[in-house]
């Protein structure tokens, strides 16, 4: 039975990704990709899809995406908390250090399109949004113990996954070698918040999955109250928030049930 690819080949693919993004970024090519790419987004696919798309990049919105692993009790959830350290560290860092301006910041307002928030500074590179997507993706691939994901899966999570990465350069906010510069961080951090989670699987303990938890459900109510920058995606937003909280409210209950029954007398 074909099972998905090993941390070696997750971790080889990063690093394919930032040696792409490192030739493509700053040459032509990564202009002329980041106009037809837009271009062809605002042509062929409605703006509150792109939208909708591109929030799932969101640190809350990951979360929520990730909330079912409350009930499922395969540590993803932990496994992402041990590699959000990592995803900030390598996506604050280069934002601070490189000055990569916005393709706002440089192209001709006629000749872009821009969906939502409009940003125009010089913290291009790499794409935040990019890098949660892919922090998702390693750890949904790499994660997961002897119950790792089924091809089939795996490729509907990497597909979701580029969809948010394209839908950066649709709504007009990332040059392609961000997006690449994003998966490629993405994937590593996800694959080593996996790697310590398996090491340190804290969420096999009752008060951790309670904890958990309670955090998802803070969460799914900061993301109900946010302001993304994103109006047209408002209903997908809330739709996530709604399935977070019922995810946290269902773990939750099944842990009080669960102590019920262990301190109910006997006989």
């Amino acid at each position: 039975m074909v099972r998905v690819a090993p941390d070696r080949l997750l971790a080889a693919a990063a690093v394919g990704c930032l040696v792409l993004a490192l030739a493509l970024r700053a040459s032509p090519v990564d202009r002329t990709l980041f106009l037809t790419i837009n271009e062809a987004a605002w042509r062929w696919a409605p703006a509150a899809l792109l939208s909708c798309v591109t929030i799932l990049g969101h640190g809350l919105s990951a979360t929520m995406l990730m909330s079912p692993a409350l009930l499922g009790g395969r540590g993803y959830l932990t496994a992402g908390l041990y590699a959000t350290p990592v995803a900030l560290l390598l996506s604050r860092l280069p934002k601070a250090l490189i000055d990569s301006p916005r393709p706002a910041a440089v192209l001709d307002a006629a000749s872009i399109h821009v969906n939502g928030i409009h940003l125009a500074g010089h913290n291009s590179f790499p794409s935040g949004h990019a890098i949660t997507a892919f922090l998702v993706v390693g750890v949904l691939l790499a994660g997961g113990g002897a119950k790792r994901l089924r091809w089939p899966a795996a490729l509907g999570v990497a597909l979701v996954g580029l969809a948010v990465g394209l839908s950066r350069i649709a709504v007009g906010a990332h040059w392609p070698s961000d997006v690449l510069a994003g998966i490629g961080l993405g994937l590593l951090a996800g694959v080593a918040g996996a790697q310590v989670q398996q090491r340190w699987p804290i969420d096999s303990k009752p008060a951790a999955r309670v904890w958990l938890a309670l955090l998802v459900l803070a969460c799914a109510g900061s993301l109900a109250r946010l302001d993304l920058g994103y109006p047209l995606a408002q209903p997908m937003q809330f739709a996530l928030a709604a399935l977070g909280a019922a995810m946290a409210a269902t773990a939750l209950w099944r842990s009080w049930a669960e102590r019920s029954r262990a301190t109910r007398p006997s006989g």
